[in-house]
């Protein structure tokens, strides 16, 4: 989602984009939406609607490293179709 590995969020969503045509797959690095485990991917989005309510995700922040926040950095999209993608939004405290 970003290059910046210091980004930190306390909440990050993401949404589909109305209008575009083929699934999402939120994951994480070396995810691979090909293979048959789908290893690394954490959630397929559907392809979204024209209108209405669209798929997505929210993560939240967990405790650890990051001391209850999500590095931005850590989480990677993968479209099936070309320049498609989603709306990521975070939340920063």
């Amino acid at each position: 989602m970003t290059g910046d590995e210091s980004l930190r969020a306390l909440q990050i969503i993401v949404k589909t984009v109305p209008g575009f045509t083929g699934k999402t797959y939120l994951g994480v690095a070396g995810m691979n939406k090909n293979s048959p485990e789908k290893a690394g991917v954490l959630r397929v989005l559907a392809e979204p609607s024209a209108f209405g309510p669209q798929d997505g995700e929210a993560i939240p922040p967990s405790p650890g490293a990051y001391g209850n926040t999500v590095a931005v950095a850590d989480f990677w999209i993968d479209a099936d179709v070309a320049n498609e993608g989603v709306i990521v939004s975070y939340v920063q405290g």
